[in-house]
């Protein structure tokens, strides 16, 4: 199964900063699989602008390591990115993974040629992915 790469973006606050919002949209063959039911977030804090949005650097950086994971992560089939909060000096990127075992695994793998990174992984059981329901819900236009 392959997971779309159609996405919306969306403008939003927290805590009265700018945050912005990306989805990934039509996954329910992806979500109706039974495969993927841990949501696992990785959050990585930056230092970020006066608004709490990450630099031009932070943000080149944030892409190609994020670019990387991602890639790794879908390409063996362990999880799927759905959802990336950025702002207030954080990026939140939300998975569905098999097991946080596994996601732990590979990111242990993709940023071993790195310095240490000061991220940290969350994960829970969320088989019907509420989660992505409610986000697609609150953020992307529909049709």
């Amino acid at each position: 199964m392959q997971a779309s790469n159609e996405w919306f973006v969306a403008d939003a606050e927290s805590e009265g900063k700018p945050l912005i919002v990306r989805g990934r949209l039509f996954l329910d063959s992806l979500r109706q699989s039974g495969r993927y039911t841990t949501r696992i977030a990785l959050v990585w804090p930056y230092g970020g602008d006066g608004k709490g949005m990450p630099t031009d650097k932070e943000t080149r950086g944030l892409d190609l390591l994020n670019e990387q994971l991602r890639q790794k992560l879908e390409d063996e089939g362990t999880a799927i990115l759905t959802a990336i909060f950025i702002g207030n000096r954080a990026a939140r990127y939300e998975y569905y993974g098999t097991s946080a075992e596994e996601f732990g695994r590979i990111v242990e793998e993709t940023f071993a040629q790195y310095p240490p990174l000061p991220i940290r992984i969350g994960a829970e059981s969320d088989p019907e992915w509420k989660s992505y329901i409610e986000t697609i819900q609150q953020f992307a236009i529909q049709p």
